[in-house]
């Protein structure tokens, strides 16, 4: 049976049509735009504002993709090189017969680290208090680190166990009565158990992609978090916004005041607010806070931007 009629080999065609098709560029394009979207709702949800009222256009969803995914694309280098590093030391062990014992505690502890990591991914997945309190992206860093290590270790313990019987077989001295092989080593060595390991690496490659995406989602929304916090310690040094309107506005966030001005000919803006600080403008809509965000009985005013209505910046 070939690669390509293999299943493996038929995962991995069906894979490469479905890239091809998708294209690089689309899927790329499509990756920042989501990534944006969960950063910027973390963003502007921490002000109370709903994404949906600010509509915000393709090109901003990509920038702040963008802005999201240099972290995890960083992390991911860096470890991605480590791995690298460390099978390279694993095949250095690999190369040499004499180093089994040494590779076999390898197999061994990378498979008990990868169980553990996993079990510990399972647990902050079906425990709320866990997953609430724990690190940013532990639960899939668990999953995804867990599921691959426990892959390779035990793809390194099945070949030592393999190679460890065949040198057996072939060093034992001719007048020697062998004892049979054991049942596991057959298991082992059969086609069977290389189905299998194959059927098992395309279901983990599955879990670590998932789990990759699940890190880098975590990753966009702590990070569009961090620049709503960075956005409302930075609003007191921000130009005032001095903001004149036709009608009253109602429930006014705390730190901000209204004057009524006197009726001027020629002129329909009646009323004059101070004390707010522009923290977007989309879509029609200004969106104003108060100079201090953490003061109680903050929130956000969101005021239509329009003829009945007149802005002024002045500068701190």
């Amino acid at each position: 049976m070939t690669a390509a009629a293999s299943p493996g080999g038929q995962f991995l065609e069906r894979t490469r049509t479905v890239v091809n098709v998708l294209g690089p560029a689309t899927v790329a394009t499509s990756l920042l735009f989501y990534f944006g979207y969960v950063a910027t709702t973390a963003r502007f949800g921490y002000f109370g504002v709903y994404l949906s009222l600010m509509n915000q256009s393709l090109q901003d969803m990509l920038l702040y993709g963008v802005e999201a995914v240099y972290p995890p694309l960083i992390a991911v280098s860096v470890l991605g090189l480590l791995a690298l590093a460390a099978h390279a030391g694993v095949r250095l062990l690999l190369s040499s017969e004499d180093r089994d014992d040494v590779t076999g505690w390898v197999g061994i502890f990378v498979t008990l680290l990868g169980c553990l990591a996993l079990a510990r991914g399972v647990v902050g997945m079906f425990v709320p208090h866990i997953a609430r309190t724990e690190a940013i992206a532990t639960t899939p860093l668990c999953l995804g680190a867990g599921a691959g290590g426990l892959a390779y270790g035990a793809w390194l313990m099945r070949r030592i166990t393999i190679r460890r019987d065949r040198r057996r077989l072939a060093t034992a001295p001719d007048d020697v009565d062998l004892p049979a092989r054991s049942p596991v080593v057959d298991w082992l060595a059969s086609p069977a158990c290389a189905r299998l390991c194959r059927y098992a690496m395309a279901w983990i490659t599955l879990l670590v992609i998932a789990s990759a995406f699940w890190t880098a989602n975590s990753f966009a929304a702590a990070y569009g978090l961090g620049r709503a916090l960075d956005d409302a310690d930075s609003l007191p040094g921000r130009a005032e916004v001095v903001l004149y309107t036709k009608e009253p506005l109602r429930n006014l966030p705390t730190g901000a005041s209204g004057t009524r001005l006197a009726s001027a000919a020629g002129s329909e803006l009646l009323y004059r607010y101070r004390g707010l600080r522009l923290l977007a403008q989309s879509n029609g809509r200004l969106f104003l806070v108060p100079a201090h965000w953490s003061t109680p009985g903050a929130h956000t005013l969101v005021v239509p931007y329009d003829k009945t209505v007149h802005l002024e910046l002045l500068p701190r």
